[in-house]
């Protein structure tokens, strides 16, 4: 290869590797509507990473989410989605079928704790 070729290749490497690395999609920073919304589904699918609090300027999105219609209704059509397949469950009924369920926010609901914890 020649040392043109061998510069061309490295430099659009690195341009290439500069461009993937840096986060394609940015949160809106002017919005905190758009932002929390953003940081929520991120959370809820376990894409944020380990964290121990609400950011700051989503308290009160969480606190309305929480309290008003959307988490019941989320919580509702969870429930519906997961008894339609436990419907379509096969039991061998030999003794050895067992459910396991993850306890929190699937058969308790974190609003108490979150309420308690002023959201945040």
């Amino acid at each position: 290869m020649a040392k043109s070729q061998l510069l061309l290749s490295l430099f659009l490497f690195i341009s290439i590797s500069e461009t993937i690395s840096q986060s394609i999609i940015q949160l809106s920073r002017d919005h905190d509507d758009v932002y929390c919304s953003s940081w929520r589904f991120s959370e809820e699918t376990n894409d944020v990473g380990y964290w121990d609090h609400v950011p700051s300027r989503c308290v009160s999105y969480v606190q309305d989410y929480m309290t008003g219609d959307g988490y019941r209704s989320d919580s509702e059509a969870v429930a519906s989605y997961a008894l339609g397949f436990a419907k379509t469950v096969e039991i061998a009924g030999d003794g050895k079928d067992a459910w396991v369920f993850d306890v929190d926010e699937t058969l308790l609901s974190n609003l108490p704790y979150y309420a308690l914890h002023g959201f945040g």
